[in-house]
């Protein structure tokens, strides 16, 4: 990950200056990115499918020897297949249009899995926007440390309108949050405020829980550096665990006697000549 560095808290930035475009700016995924997400979907569910009855028919017949790595893969093929729905739902909801006198903002709310069914449309003109507000939230600890940073827009009536949040080491073309807080920022004629960097749980966060009193706390660039050099680390061992664990599957699958290995061992059983 990029190395980031920590800024002052609530310290307002100003907005560069923009011409207002005649036509509106829209911010949504591409035609082809909707059609390679779908194709994707529809080709890995019938394996996903599929899944569920496999387990059942080892567990049923009491075949135990490869049943670990069947679950081991259904459990990889389950966070997968998760991904894709998420990145599918995003690529045809998500939408942003920043027009001449209002901004429309198609975005979940919540992050996770609740994003699904948190998605709202606001229409706010930017006569009601107070601030955009930027900051990097680091999650996982020592685990699995990742930084993310999010913006939001801040009205005069004391609410928020999430954007939402980037990896700064690979962000997404079709949605550069802090780009487009930046850009209704200087529509709007508003401050752009850096809140800093805060500790945040990913357990809470996905579930929308609210965050506690610590993990508002900003954090020093002494803290950012320690993050930034675990992250490389535990993540480099979680692929190497990953990997091995994957192979076992695999090999204890090959060893069974159902699964693909069985039923190529008695198709070339079968084609023989019938015993006597």
């Amino acid at each position: 990950m990029t190395a980031a560095t920590s800024t002052e808290p609530n310290s307002p930035v100003p907005a560069p200056a923009e011409v207002k475009p005649a036509a509106p700016q829209v911010y949504a995924s591409g035609t082809m990115r909707k059609i390679t997400f779908s194709f994707v979907f529809l080709l890995m569910l019938p394996f996903f499918v599929s899944l569920g009855p496999m387990l059942y028919a080892r567990v049923s017949q009491g075949h135990w020897l490869g049943t670990p790595g069947l679950i081991l893969l259904s459990t990889a093929f389950a966070l997968v297949m998760g991904l894709v729905v998420v990145e599918l739902v995003t690529s045809i909801r998500s939408r942003v249009v920043l027009g001449e006198k209002a901004v429309r903002i198609r975005l979940p709310q919540s992050r996770g899995l609740l994003g699904l069914f948190s998605y709202k449309t606001f229409d706010v003109p930017y006569a009601e926007i107070t601030a955009v507000e930027i900051r990097r939230e680091i999650y996982g600890g020592s685990l699995a440390p990742v930084i993310m940073k999010g913006a939001r827009v801040c009205l005069k009536d004391a609410s928020h309108v999430k954007l939402g949040y980037i990896n700064e080491r690979n962000v997404d073309p079709a949605f550069p949050f802090t780009e487009i807080g930046e850009r209704i920022a200087a529509r709007a004629n508003v401050p752009l405020v850096d809140i800093g960097d805060v500790r945040r749980s990913a357990f809470k966060k996905t579930f929308g829980l609210v965050a506690s009193p610590d993990e508002q706390d900003v954090l020093t660039p002494a803290d950012i550096a320690a993050v930034n050099q675990r992250h490389g680390q535990v993540i480099f061992v979680l692929v190497g665990v990953l990997v091995l664990l994957v192979g076992l599957g695999i090999i204890s699958d090959r060893n069974s006697d159902i699964g693909h290995a069985g039923l190529f061992t008695s198709g070339a059983g079968s084609s023989g000549t019938p015993s006597r």
